[in-house]
């Protein structure tokens, strides 16, 4: 018996080295000299997609919060012009709201509310006066058909697993009022508008991050993962990287064949970006 134990035990120990290691090598090659998106294998189980996830999406983005608040401050205009339509005196939510820039918008008819994994940007937003929470997009904190509307912009795309990106639209869904309108969209895989192109639906794609937005857990982050340091136009910058789901034409209408009483009202391609809207019955 003690014998079965200790086999156990080491084959344990040896999975998780393997998923460590393989997460790893993508973060660590030193075939990335300008920040160019590295392919990347689809996790095979829910625990190793979780894992992923909160290395190359929660963890990352928890540390250059600050820097990408700096960088994403203007509305897209398809997002910008779907809050415009929304019925005064409606109240919805962003799912995965990161700095807040859609919580403002056609403020004063409608209000949003905001909830992201990661709690710095939930502290980004109230710093600003904005609502917003943190909160895993999987098991949001709201009830069922609370909500006129939602949005969730380059969210999807940080679930690595076709079931993970069934399961967040499908809780999102939940959370919306029978009657109202759910706007997501994700990466491209095909990127026409940028003139690139991708072999592989599953990247990382790094960030370079300025020291001047060092924050504590950078520090952390940085020891135990060993990003690695870059050099570009006589700056350094320290290399994170994201993983990415790029998606492909028709991708979103196998997601919400999943899901049940909705409708797609639209779905379509905006600046290499697949967009979809539905409306739940």
């Amino acid at each position: 018996m003690s014998n079965n134990n200790n086999r156990n035990k080491e084959k344990k120990e040896k999975k998780e080295k393997d998923i460590s290691s393989t997460s790893t090598s993508t973060t660590t090659s030193k075939n990335d000299p300008n920040g160019e998106r590295l392919g990347f294998d689809e996790p095979k189980s829910d625990l190793d997609a979780y894992r992923l996830e909160n290395k190359h999406v929660h963890n990352v983005y928890n540390v250059i919060s600050s820097h990408f608040d700096s960088t994403r401050y203007k509305a897209w205009p398809l997002v910008e012009n779907y809050l415009n339509s929304i019925t005064c005196g409606s109240i919805g939510v962003d799912v995965g709201c990161g700095n807040g820039k859609y919580l403002n918008v056609n403020k004063g008819n409608i209000y949003t509310i905001g909830s992201d994994i990661c709690q710095s940007f939930s502290t980004i937003c109230n710093e600003k006066g904005l609502e917003a929470l943190s909160a895993d997009g999987l098991y949001l904190p709201y009830q069922t058909d609370t909500f006129d509307y939602a949005i969730s912009i380059a969210v999807i795309h940080h679930f690595s697993t076709f079931e993970r990106r069934v399961e967040a639209l499908k809780e999102i869904v939940r959370v919306l009022k029978p009657g109202g309108t759910f706007l997501v969209t994700a990466w491209a895989m095909s990127q026409k508008w940028k003139g690139k192109n991708y072999d592989s639906s599953d990247v990382m794609v790094p960030w370079l991050f300025q020291s001047k937005f060092k924050v504590e857990e950078e520090k952390k982050l940085k020891e135990k993962e060993e990003e690695e340091e870059i050099s570009k136009s006589g700056t350094t910058y320290q290399q994170f990287h994201r993983y990415y789901h790029l998606f492909c034409d028709g991708e979103f209408e196998s997601l919400f064949e999943k899901i049940q009483n909705v409708d797609i009202l639209s779905n379509n391609l905006d600046h290499d970006n697949y967009y979809c809207i539905i409306k739940k019955k």
